[in-house]
């Protein structure tokens, strides 16, 4: 493995320059709960897979900051001990404890401002700030019976929304029952985790206020990590019933599912209650969205402050990049981890940092298992043949020994990045351990030698010759092939089309006939050839952290769009339960993945199931490879001026499930006044 010599100056530039900010110590992790007892084997089991306990502070003691204890003088407000939950949250500090006050100008790229939603996730079930695993949000512990068949969820006692109604089980039900299962509203279904084996919806109920229980006929040990996803998993499900009812045709009859489908946008509506630490209060279409902290935010410090520290954030909607990039340069924002999304512009911005007093925060990376990738269509609809050579593995490793990843990182990145095979994000937590290290490590290196005789054995082993004499290697059959790369904008065009050219010349080099780039981003033909199988290869960017809660880039279980990989129609026959795609034959790789999947569902235990994803990685090594990388893990620009404290020096911002940054508590940052 090179040793890249413009990062390690990078490197160097932006440690130098974090001395100028606030220095940052690890969060410690809470201390893990002790096993049960060996004569209790049930026990054991759902003691792997209970939550970590997080501490709770003293109510008694709890302050606020001045902004709201005016409001509470004025009468505007409750008391603060009022305010709080019975179950409030500790939330540990990064550097130190802060001072309130401030707005943080903050910097989104589109009108949905997603960015901002990752900033404000605040799911159930949460992903820890260093991303070794999961802990309690919302809920505050969770439980399995029957096998892994019936999980029970107990929210914290006491929340409110942010406007003082309680936070309670009436919010889960109208969104289960008006929403989730309601035929006439389209917006909001049962979620893809909610379903029995048969299709049909799981089975939802509430006891009590604080408790809500789901039942399948089948395992789902793995529900509770699913709730922690990024904003579109656990954060979909919260609902403040007493707001949205008055939209909602069943408890108005002069509402329509239109008006409720308007009206529940958080995001971008003044005044929707929320759970969050910053909710809505005003807004300017298209360039600005206000946030203000939330007065019954149920989370304080170690010392008992209730969080958050920063009074506002206000959030730029920029759809310009250059735009973007020019006004981080100028030092324009106080935090801000997407606005770049690109290693390329660390030069820039470590160069504007003094001027712009601001540093870049060491320690993030984007988590990429490959960027750029190709996902290559082992359910190619077009050609029967064709679709049995890119099944064929020898040529799949022909390509990928064929590649000259070292000249692909300096064409595409200028020397940033590792090179390696396709894989997942090396942060994740299948392999945090030795044996999970050593499963990763093969997994990045398989295949990977620039070898292009060893390429040209390959071929020839897969039959992939030129039986015509033209120079170019032709199908079994003897017809004329020419591989089709289509470049989709997935991987990013100013890094996907220099890498993609690279490789169209590595093949060529080796009498593999390769088309001109087809060049199908920003157009509908894009999601088509996805959607209907139509694609050879697919540029893409690979990363993932867990992945047993978005399975695509091993198991194959979706497909005809959303969460399709390398086998689309095969993953559409899973997704529809056999009514629609193909059927994988017998011990194919997709049927050994498929049968991996359900096994990893069955087990209990979090360990039983990261050996079973280290399984499934070697059916990738030893059959694949199914996706080609070229490089990963690159490092990215995060700007933070230098008078904000409480930003952690590590995170990954590839992959969006882990929610990043609002698992690292955003609460706790702090702006020195």
């Amino acid at each position: 493995m090179r040793k890249l010599t413009l990062l390690n100056l990078l490197i160097v530039l932006v440690i130098a320059l974090a001395a100028c900010g606030p220095a940052a110590t690890p969060t410690e992790a809470p201390p893990e709960e002790a096993p049960a007892e060996e004569e209790e084997p049930a026990a054991i089991e759902a003691e792997e897979e209970a939550p970590t306990p997080v501490p709770t502070a003293d109510i008694a003691s709890a302050k606020e900051s001045p902004m709201l204890q005016e409001m509470v003088r004025a009468g505007e407000l409750p008391p603060l001990e009022e305010r709080l939950p019975k179950d409030v949250l500790t939330v540990p500090v990064v550097e130190s404890i802060g001072e309130y006050g401030g707005t943080w100008h903050h910097l989104d790229d589109a009108v949905d401002v997603g960015k901002m939603k990752m900033t404000l996730y605040e799911p159930p079930v949460r992903w820890k700030p260093d991303y070794t695993g999961y802990e309690p949000g919302l809920v505050k512990e969770w439980e399995f019976e029957d096998d892994g068949n019936t999980l029970i969820l107990h929210w914290r006692e006491g929340v409110k929304w942010s406007d003082g109604d309680p936070f309670d089980m009436e919010d889960l039900r109208f969104w289960w029952e008006d929403m989730a299962l309601n035929e006439d509203y389209k917006v909001s279904t049962v979620p893809w985790y909610g379903f029995n084996t048969d299709n049909t919806p799981m089975t939802v109920e509430f006891p009590d206020d604080y408790t809500m229980v789901m039942k399948w006929d089948s395992p789902h040990w793995v529900t509770p990590y699913t709730l922690a996803q990024g904003f579109w998993e656990g954060m979909n499900i919260l609902k403040p019933a007493h707001y949205l009812k008055e939209f909602h045709p069943t408890y108005n009859s002069d509402a329509s599912y239109d008006d409720l489908e308007l009206a529940d946008k958080y995001w971008e509506t003044p005044g929707y209650p929320c759970v969050f630490a910053w909710c809505c209060s005003d807004v300017i279409p298209g360039e600005r969205i206000t946030f203000e902290r939330n007065p019954y935010y149920w989370k304080v410090d170690p010392e008992g402050n209730q969080l958050p520290y920063i009074d506002y954030v206000e959030d730029d909607i920029v759809t310009d990049r250059e735009t973007r990039i020019l006004q981080l340069g100028q030092g324009k924002y106080d935090i801000d981890f997407r606005g770049s999304n690109n290693p390329l512009d660390i030069p820039f911005l470590t160069e504007q940092a003094e001027a712009g007093d601001y540093h870049l925060q060491p320690g993030w990376m984007n988590g990429a298992g490959a960027w750029p990738g190709w996902i290559i269509n082992q359910d190619y609809v077009p050609d029967e043949e064709i679709r049995d050579l890119l099944r064929d593995s020898n040529f799949r490793k022909g390509m990928s020994v064929a590649m000259d990843r070292e000249r692909i990182i300096d064409v595409a990145w200028g020397g940033i990045g590792t090179p390696q095979q396709a894989t997942i994000s090396p942060q994740s937590w299948h392999f945090a351990s030795p044996e999970g290290l050593e499963v990763f490590k093969a997994w990045q290196q398989a295949d990977t030698e620039y070898d292009p005789d060893k390429a040209m054995e390959y071929f020839e082993a897969a039959n992939f010759t030129d039986q015509d004499g033209d120079g170019w290697r032709d199908l079994p059959s003897g017809k004329p092939f020419q591989l089709v790369i289509d470049m989709t904008g997935w991987a990013r065009d100013e890094i996907d089309t220099p890498a993609s050219e690279t490789l169209k010349e590595n093949l060529i080099a080796v009498g593999v006939d390769v088309a001109p780039l087809n060049m199908v981003s920003g157009t509908p033909e894009s999601s088509l050839r996805e959607k209907e199988s139509t694609f050879m290869l697919r540029g893409c960017h690979a990363s993932e952290v867990d992945i047993w809660t978005y399975p695509d880039w091993i198991f194959p279980l979706r497909g005809g769009g959303e969460g399709s990989r390398s086998w689309p129609m095969e993953g559409k026959w899973r997704q529809t339960g056999g009514a629609e795609g193909w059927e994988p034959e017998p011990d194919s790789p997709a049927a050994k993945l498929q049968a991996l999947y359900d096994k990893g569902m069955a087990e209990p235990t979090v360990e039983g199931r990261h050996e079973i994803v280290w399984e499934a990685i070697k059916i990738h090594m030893e059959e694949g490879p199914f996706t080609l990388g070229a490089a990963g893990d690159q490092p990215m620009p995060v700007v933070v001026k230098n008078n904000v404290h409480n930003v952690p020096e590590f995170g990954i911002l590839g992959p969006w499930a882990p929610g990043s940054p609002g698992n690292t508590n955003p609460s706790q940052y702090w702006i020195e006044q």
